[in-house]
């Protein structure tokens, strides 16, 4: 069931590299180089040269199942919002 679930989850996070010769090559960008890409397709590692590369979309990972935390009420009415990492302490 475990396997299922990774296997679902793979396929449904596909990057799609364009080549100029109208192939279309879906599976996950591992990388590359300044004269190079590097794609994950089923369990091989491809490499593909830039001036055979037309586009290179990638898909945005699913969201994670795990709910914002919920705002506290504090004392008179005043909602707490949780700090985001990386923002100021002030809005």
């Amino acid at each position: 069931m475990a396997i299922l679930c990774l296997a679902c989850a793979a396929a449904g996070s596909a990057d799609t590299l364009s080549l100029r010769n109208g192939q279309v090559v879906e599976g996950t960008y591992m990388g590359g180089t300044a004269r190079t890409v590097k794609m994950q397709v089923d369990d091989a590692v491809k490499t593909y040269d830039v001036t055979d590369v037309a586009t290179l979309q990638f898909t945005p990972p699913a969201p994670t199942s795990a709910a914002p935390p919920t705002p506290r009420r504090e004392g008179t009415g005043v909602v707490a919002v949780p700090k985001l990492a990386g923002s100021p302490g002030r809005i």
